[in-house]
């Protein structure tokens, strides 16, 4: 994998190099093809690593968390629950799987397919029919009800049974998709004036249309490949670092395997002198052919026996344990308990005549700064992503810096307009839209919590910024942020009425006290009060 992904480089070719028959054997003048193999390794590596993976969570998280949004002319446009539910399932996971391909690649391939049925389209197609009549005198098969054959239900409807069997149907929906590896390969061919721009071609590999060039699928690069075909992209970067601490690892458990099993070498063991008279090794005394072949012979009948005697006691001790380790026969329990684990089975040998043992001959041990190794490649990677490395391996609400934040902001939101740019020509290729229509990611810059609140205290900024900020960081949804801001409008319109009601009241009361301040009124005496009013007195007459 590590030598498959490793950028191939090829110079700019000599003119003794060159034929005239050069071009039509490398297909288009100039045609450079991206390196599959290349593609494949880098994939591999994506999938398989920890710290890529990691970091692959905290890129896609801040891109997707919030969810989609259609705009047209800028505001956002209210959908259907039905549409809603259309882009949750399809639009989302091609979002993300364009998000892992420019991760990768740098580019991504688009091509638009037919939605498949739902899972158990069939089954509730063929349970929403109504019920059938079957013939008299036979049993007629459940609605609904798996088939028992791959046939077309012949054995069923040979025992007498109704097959019910939905047929499939097109369902009418166009989704964008990303196609597999291996189904296609990219071919990058000269265009323009004189040659200097590159135009991508997508030529499919499948069976049936082997290197067709396709000219319904769309690429969109976010880094184009270099002269040579080779990828560019965050992953690219980091490949040779990243598999080379891996195949340390790769050999750290070859040498923890051979310490725990260990090899067994032998060599030719000293030879020593007899303690006999003179110091005469009796195997020195032969020198003829005749007396050597006997001696051969000898050794040879002594070690053949030894073999034997040893191979018979290792099928003695075979034995023995799986008497030990099983039941006897008849039901009779043997006298160990069948719980017991099995021992561990004799590994015996014979060495070879005038052989001993080699201890330590292979000791096999792993580096000691594989652990600084593997850090400085989970920083590699950190750097290759644009991702604080506080953020991957401690969680995004350890205590990070806003210029920390700030690299995974600008990170988000140059992935965020390329991913915008595949979602909405997508979009628009699908349904036909005008140009004023945009299939946006909905994302919001992470803050810090800390540091948002000191802004709100001075005054700086509102509510209608430090609410969606706060929150955000705290890892809340899009509609958990709409629904906090509406709360949060709707009872700052409610104290504001409130205020207003009570500032009108207060201005009712200045005015009655300032009116009663120009006109007071003239209060009567108490004599005056007190008097009773005048009678009318009848005027007297002469007489009187």
């Amino acid at each position: 994998m590590r030598k498959a992904g490793i950028p191939a480089f090829r110079g700019a070719s000599s003119s003794a190099s060159n034929t005239p028959y050069s071009a039509f054997n490398s297909g288009t003048a100039g045609e450079v093809r991206i390196d599959s193999n290349q593609m494949l390794a880098i994939d591999r590596l994506y999938n398989t690593s920890p710290s890529l993976q990691a970091a692959r969570a905290i890129l896609v998280g801040q891109l997707l968390s919030s969810g989609l949004s259609l705009t047209r002319s800028g505001e956002a446009v209210k959908l259907t629950p039905t549409f809603e539910k259309h882009l949750a399932a399809r639009w989302m996971p091609f979002a993300r799987t364009v998000v892992d391909s420019v991760l990768k690649f740098g580019f991504c391939v688009v091509s638009v397919e037919e939605d498949t049925d739902e899972p158990f389209a069939a089954f509730r197609k063929a349970t929403a029919e109504p019920p059938q009549t079957a013939p008299e005198g036979k049993r007629k098969r459940p609605i609904g009800a798996p088939q028992t054959d791959g046939n077309g239900g012949a054995a069923a409807a040979a025992r007498g049974g109704e097959v019910v069997k939905a047929a499939p149907r097109p369902s009418g929906n166009l989704v964008p998709v990303v196609p597999q590896l291996l189904t296609y390969e990219v071919a990058l061919v000269p265009s323009g004036r004189c040659g200097y721009a590159r135009e991508a071609k997508i030529f499919t590999t499948a069976p049936a249309h082997a290197y067709v060039l396709d000219e319904f699928s769309a690429i969109f690069f976010k880094t184009h490949p270099d002269h040579n075909g080779n990828v560019v992209s965050p992953i690219a970067s980091v490949f040779e670092q990243v598999s080379f601490v891996n195949s340390l690892r790769e050999l750290a458990l070859s040498a923890e395997t051979i310490s725990a099993t260990p090899t067994l070498v032998t060599q030719s063991a000293p030879r020593t002198v007899a303690q006999g008279a003179g110091g005469v090794d009796a195997s020195n005394l032969f020198f003829d052919s005749e007396s050597r072949a006997i001696q051969q012979q000898s050794a040879d009948e002594e070690a053949s026996e030894r073999t034997k005697q040893l191979s018979l006691a290792s099928r003695l001790a075979q034995e023995l344990n799986r008497v030990r380790t099983t039941n006897a026969p008849g039901g009779a329990s043997s006298s160990a308990s069948a719980s017991l684990p099995p021992e561990i089975p004799p590994r015996l040998f014979a060495l070879p005549e005038k052989q001993q043992l080699v201890p330590s001959a292979f000791s096999a041990t792993a580096r000691s700064d594989l652990e600084s190794l593997m850090r400085a490649s989970n920083e590699a990677i950190a750097c290759a992503l644009g991702v604080p490395a506080s953020v991957i391996f401690e969680g995004k609400f350890s205590s990070n810096s806003m210029s920390q934040l700030q690299l995974l902001n600008t990170t988000v939101a140059s992935l965020a307009l390329s991913i915008n740019e595949i979602l909405t020509s997508s979009y628009r290729a699908i349904y036909g839209t005008d140009d004023e229509t945009e299939l946006i990611l909905r994302t919001a810059p992470l803050s810090s919590t800390s540091e948002v609140q000191a802004l709100y205290t001075c005054g700086l900024i509102d509510y209608e910024s430090a609410l969606p900020a706060a929150l955000h960081s705290l890892g809340s949804a899009s509609e958990e942020i709409s629904s906090a801001l509406e709360r949060k409008r709707k009872t700052v319109e409610r104290e504001e009425a409130l205020q207003k009601d009570r500032d009108v009241t207060e201005r009712d009361e200045l005015k009655a006290r300032s009116k009663l301040a120009k006109n007071p009124p003239q209060p009567a005496t108490a004599a005056a009060a007190a008097k009773p009013a005048a009678k009318p007195t009848k005027p007297q007459s002469d007489g009187e």
